[in-house]
Formats: C-alpha cells, structure tokens, sequence
C-alpha cells in the first residue's frame, strides 16, 4: 500500500489521516528493518514534542511487526500516543505482534469504540483471543454491541480452552455441499475472498455439515465447471477434534506438512480451520515454554515485565534448588561434625556453586531467547544488565537472609551466618550479571550463545562463586 504523505501538514493529531503501515513486499536482498536506541530516542522526541506528522511519515513507511517492535520498546504513555495513530486495520495487525502485557496494557487504556473498531478488522481467533484477555465487564460489554452473528462465533470460541484447536480455530472457511459444481465452488471462493484473505482450500460438507472431503483452490481451475465437487475432491484429509491439544495439533501438521487442517466435533462437523501461521505462533509458544522449563522460569517471562515480576517468577525454582543443595550440606556436615568452624565453610560450597549456576542459567536463557526472536539486540546490554541486577539483588536478599539463619543456628556463630548471607548475596549477583552479559558478548563475536553460553557460565561462575565465598570468609576469619 502506498505511503501516507504528510509534508506540510498541521501537527494536530485529529487533522491527520491514521497510519496504514506498508504492506509492500520486501524486495529480495534488501535488509529487514532493525531499530536501535538512537532510533527509539528520535522517536521519543518526536512524541514529546507530540510532532504527529513526523511519527506518522516515519512509521507509515513500516510494516506491522517492525511498528510492534517500536511500541514495545517505549514507555507506557509513549506507547498509548503511537497507537492512538493507527488506523483500526493496522492497529489490529500491531496488536497481535505485541508483547502479551504491552498489548494488555494498551487494551486497559483504550476506549470502548476503538476496541470495537479493531475487533471489527480481525478474524474470529484473534478477535477471541483480544476478548478474552478484556476484563469481564469488558468482554460483555463488547460482545453486546457488536453485530450478533460475530458476538455469537465469539462467545462459543472463548468456551474452548486457549491451548485447544478450538482456541486457536478460525470459524472463516470456505465451504459447499457435495452436489455442488466447480463453478459455483469458484464463486463462492470469489465470494469469500474479501472476507478470509487466504483461501487454500474449499471444504465439502453433506446435508448435515459432515465434512466429507475438500478440494485444493488451485485444482478449481482445471476441472469442468459442470463436474460436481464430490466426483473431484479429495477423500482421504486429517482433521482434529476441537479438544485437540494445541501441541499436537502442531505436530500433525508439522509430519503431514500442512498448509491448513479442519476442526470438527464428535459428529464430524466441521466448526474451523487451522492455518500454519497460527501454527507458527504455537511451535514459538511451546518452544519457549520448553525452554523456561529447562531454565527453570515458572511461567511466561516477558521483556517488559518489571524487576518484581521477574523475581516472582524465578524465585520458586531457586527456592528448590536451595532446598536441594541445602539437604547436601547436611550430608555432609553428618561426616565432619568435630571439624573446625572455619572447615564448616565446606558444607556450604554445593549451595553457593548451585545457587550461582542457577541465576546465571535463568538471566542467560531470557537473553538468548530474546536475541533469537529480536526483542532483545547488541545495544541493549546495558539496559539488560540493570534490570538483571535489580532481579540479583531481590532474589539474592531473600536467600542470603534464609542461608545467613540457618548458618547461625548451625554453626551457633552470627558472625559465621553473616559471612554466607553475604557471600551468597554477591554470587547470586554476579552470577546474574554474567549470565546476562555473556550472551551479548559471544553474538558480537558471532558465536551462537544458544550452544557456547553454557560453558562459560558454568566455567566462571563455579571460578568467581569460590574465590568470592573464601575471600570473604579469610576476611573475616583470617
């Protein structure tokens, strides 16, 4: 689509078109768009100064996703301003590309009309998807005032569960019964163009809705306009019960190499379809899942969220990795019980190495995963690392008062406590800061720190963990 002009126009925000963002393809070879920090600082100042012509000659210029990327990176009230910009079909395309608790953000600030106008330019999965994450009130107010038939497809999407092909279903397909001919197949394709985008497929379905077999858009074409569509289609298709589990709705496309799969009831209704770009979204969604889980990161970590949600997120697991390592120093306390104070150090290393291990892997899998998805780049370190350190040293404070206790009442010596409580608090801290850092310090050498990361965490955090714990204690009783 063309660029909006905005030469010479009144900054007045009501006097302007709203922005369409680009739909021009990317022509082969040309980079794809990358923002920066100076970037993003052009683009507060342009807000600040509330230029409205100047952001839309800018953003009017982008696509979708690379807007998404630029309210992700703003301040809240900055984020409101750019969207408030939007047209309702490129503000419903950007809100799909957002972070999950900046689009939730945005959802709370905007009004009734504007939500409605976005609702109005999306397909039924998304739009439930933007329904159900409204607040009550909300939900029900909006489902009210849109047009029954939609109201009615978004109440019975939201009954299934989000993770289900009934949640990530279209009710947008193209169908005809099996007595129909070609031609009037390609005429209902022509006719639902508009409204569904992408047709890959037309479904044929019997007197009751049974879905029977399809036939592949691109086969219309060469087949007598005068056949009928059941001497034509194909018989033999997959389909998925609408309780099927996301994840494994994703691995029979994935085996079958799908393009599109119908969703259907117990009695073989067809109720959707299921597209491989909703697909896409759920492999990401897993995938990222399965590596939070290998990190040890309880739920899902977002880049926006603030130090005290992180720190809420990760704690549990490091609370069972102390417990674990904790019941080590006990074991090992059972064989040393006449050894010296200054000898009962070594019950705590397991503790100190494991803690610092753990930190290190949990601040480095949130940073590789953001450089492989683009939320993150190279010129982020340093705000990474500040937020990290905020998340060290409010898990860190909390385990450094538990270990600092139970040395106490231990080894019977505050003294002896206060030196573990602090050494623990440091390498908490430093491990944080060099599992954060490392990543960005191997991709500027172009090394993958999906695979090398690991090493060197482990390599010198077990290094500086050691030599932090001694000092402090040779310190303190040398």
């Amino acid at each position: 689509m063309q660029s909006t002009e905005t030469n010479n126009r009144p900054e007045k925000t009501g006097s302007l078109p709203k922005v369409r963002a680009s739909t021009e393809p990317v022509p082969e070879g040309d980079r794809e768009f990358e923002i920066d920090e100076e970037f993003l600082d052009d683009i507060r100042e342009l807000i600040q100064i509330r230029s409205s012509a100047s952001i839309i000659n800018i953003l009017s210029d982008l696509h979708s996703p690379d807007i998404a990327d630029i309210i992700d990176n703003l301040a809240n009230e900055d984020r409101l301003f750019i969207f408030e910009l939007l047209d309702d079909e490129t503000a419903s395309e950007v809100l799909l590309e957002l972070d999950e608790k900046v689009r939730e953000d945005l959802l709370d600030q905007l009004s009734h009309g504007r939500i409605r106008g976005i609702v109005d330019e999306l397909d039924s999965d998304d739009a439930a998807d933007i329904v159900g994450g409204l607040s009550e009130e909300a939900a029900e107010r909006l489902l009210d005032d849109i047009d029954e038939k939609d109201s009615q497809t978004l109440k019975e999407l939201l009954r299934y569960p989000t993770d289900s092909a009934g949640g990530i279903m279209a009710t947008e397909f193209v169908s005809v019964k099996k007595d129909h001919t070609v031609q009037k197949a390609i005429q209902r394709v022509r006719k639902m163009s508009k409204e569904i985008g992408e047709i890959y497929n037309v479904y044929v379905l019997d007197e009751d809705g049974v879905l029977i077999g399809f036939v592949p858009v691109k086969d219309l074409i060469v087949h007598n306009p005068r056949r009928r569509v059941n001497k034509v289609m194909e018989t033999e298709f997959h389909a998925v019960d609408v309780l099927t589990d996301q994840e494994e709705v994703a691995n029979i496309m994935k085996k079958y190499d799908l393009i599109t799969i119908p969703v259907v009831n117990t009695k073989r209704e067809m109720l959707g379809k299921i597209t491989f770009d909703d697909i896409m979204d759920v492999i990401h969604e897993e995938a990222e899942e399965d590596i939070q889980k290998f990190a040890g990161i309880a739920g899902t970590e977002l880049i926006s969220h603030g130090v005290w949600d992180i720190s809420r997120r990760r704690m549990p697991w490091l609370g069972i990795a102390f417990l674990g390592q904790l019941l080590s120093a006990v074991i090992l306390s059972n064989f040393h019980e006449s050894l010296e104070k200054i000898i009962a150090s070594a019950f705590f290393i397991p503790i100190i190495m494991a803690m610092a291990g753990n930190a290190g892997i949990q601040s480095s899998a949130v940073v590789i995963r953001g450089l492989g998805t683009g939320e993150i780049w190279e010129g982020m370190l340093a705000k990474r690392v500040v937020k990290e350190s905020g998340v060290a040293l409010t898990n860190g404070l909390v385990f450094a008062l538990l270990i600092f206790i139970v040395g106490w009442l231990w080894i019977d010596d505050w003294l002896f406590g206060m030196a573990l409580g602090f050494s623990l608090l440091i390498v908490i801290a430093s491990a944080t800061i060099v599992g954060a850092t490392i990543p960005f310090i191997l991709t500027r050498f172009h090394i993958d720190p999906a695979i090398a990361t690991g090493p060197f965490i482990t390599t010198s955090n077990d290094a500086l963990g050691l030599l932090i714990y001694f000092g402090i204690l040779s310190l303190l009783y040398l």
